[in-house]
């Protein structure tokens, strides 16, 4: 039993998207947070379109290489009915600001939000930073990458075209 047991927590902690598949399927919770212009924003306004949610800090080695790559997404799919909400948990927006006016492109692509209590990424379940959820046009969480791997702008980009194109 305790082979089991130990069996079941290794793969927990070896494939941290196996302890939260549970929320791919389910609805996106709704959530209501500040622009870094301190303007609010729902997520529930983006309703019947694609939404690539990432969760990041701009302390967060893995998220400063992933950024870049959000935003050439954010470019490819500028026509499109996809909408990229980043969300970061930075206790100050001021680091924020600075962070996203390096990333060239994200200032104007990205809707950029501010989350310093981390109560919505914690809604998310999102453990790893970053993590990112790409939501079809219902609301429903189709995918979830934690953490940023070289292949995932692939990935997404395959994944956000399936939703785009209805399948």
């Amino acid at each position: 039993m305790l082979k089991k047991v130990l069996a079941v927590f290794f793969l927990i902690m070896a494939f941290p998207a196996l302890s939260h598949a549970g929320v791919v399927g389910k609805a996106a919770p709704g959530f209501t947070l500040n622009g870094l212009d301190g303007k609010a924003v729902e997520l529930e306004r983006f309703k019947g379109t694609v939404v690539f949610l990432d969760f990041w800090a701009s302390w967060c080695p893995p998220c400063k290489k992933e950024m870049p790559e959000i935003a050439r997404l954010a470019e490819k799919f500028s026509s499109s009915d996809l909408s990229i909400v980043a969300v970061s948990v930075d206790k100050k927006k001021e680091h924020a600001k600075a962070f996203i006016s390096t990333v060239p492109g994200a200032s104007s692509s990205l809707i950029v939000l501010h989350d310093p209590e981390a109560s919505v990424v914690s809604a998310y379940s999102a453990q790893a930073m970053p993590t990112s959820f790409i939501i079809d046009r219902a609301g429903v969480i189709r995918f979830v990458h934690f953490g940023y791997r070289e292949e995932d702008p692939v990935e997404w980009e395959k994944e956000i075209e399936s939703l785009l194109k209805g399948r």
